[in-house]
């Protein structure tokens, strides 16, 4: 996996990329807070066949930082962007929560930018919990801003992360991903790349503007939610698979909101399901 570099908006983001001879094209989006590197298993996967490129928002991984936009508009922009980039005409996309929600305002915005999506529970909410959000905030992002961002060293880190409670139902191998690409080490010690009030205002931010253009998703969409998603009601994403003979609803099972660092194996069967036999 080669780390590479490009300009948005005077900030240096970075993506990875495999296979860059390949005509088929795969972007991978990321969760709030994680990064693209946690993909790891996907990406090297995926790639033995497919020209595959997951993005670092900027804020995450090695992407710079920014609290400057108003919207998550800011993080599709993000997507155009890499894919001009890259002089990708069109991509197959590949999302999980916050990577998956920027995909389909993307394919809003321009849905011939994509052959297909694929989307690990999207956050897409709908407008009651938009409504309760803007009235009584987000209970996750009171969670990110006392999130401890600074650690002793790395070591330290994947400690403290292999024995927390909210880590329970992941993979150890998502564990180290983590520790590895989404903590960085300074003169200090170590950081979380994505620090607590970036990831607190990427959770506070609601709109209901997009949700009256999801009619325009009109590409292939492959939904993959656990059994009870909190953040991708079944309405909205009927309302999107509506769009298109070929997309569909997949529920995977025992599995939640992070089944991307929860199960490899699961996650990976159903989004190879998708392509065409290697």
């Amino acid at each position: 996996m080669q780390r590479k570099y490009f300009d948005f908006r005077g900030l240096k983001l970075a993506y990875i990329e495999v296979n860059p001879t390949s005509p088929q094209k795969i972007l991978i989006t990321h969760a709030n807070g994680y990064a693209a590197g946690m993909y790891d298993y996907l990406i090297e996967a995926l790639g033995a066949k497919h020209h595959v490129c997951a993005l670092d928002f900027s804020g995450h991984g090695e992407s710079e930082s920014t609290l400057d936009f108003t919207s998550w508009h800011f993080f599709s922009d993000q997507i155009f962007a890499l894919l001009d980039h890259l002089h990708w005409g069109s991509a197959t996309g590949i999302g999980h929560s916050l990577g998956g929600g920027s995909l389909i305002r993307a394919a809003e915005h321009d849905a011939t930018r994509f052959e297909k999506l694929i989307l690990l529970d999207p956050v897409i909410l709908n407008t009651l919990i938009v409504t309760y959000i803007k009235l009584f905030g987000n209970s996750m992002a009171t969670t990110a801003r006392n999130r401890r961002a600074h650690f002793k060293n790395k070591e330290q880190a994947l400690k403290i992360f292999s024995r927390h409670p909210a880590n329970r139902t992941w993979q150890k191998e998502s564990v180290e991903a983590y520790v590895h690409y989404a903590i960085r080490e300074n003169e200090g010690g170590a950081e979380l790349c994505c620090n607590p009030p970036l990831e607190a205002k990427i959770f506070s931010m609601t709109e209901y503007s997009h949700l009256f253009r999801l009619r325009q998703v009109v590409c292939e969409t492959h939904f993959m939610l656990p059994e009870k998603s909190r953040v991708c009601p079944q309405g909205i994403a009927q309302k999107i698979i509506r769009n298109n003979a070929k997309s569909a609803i997949h529920r995977l099972p025992k599995v939640g909101h992070l089944l991307p660092f929860e199960n490899h194996a699961l996650v990976l069967e159903h989004i190879l399901s998708l392509f065409p036999p290697f």
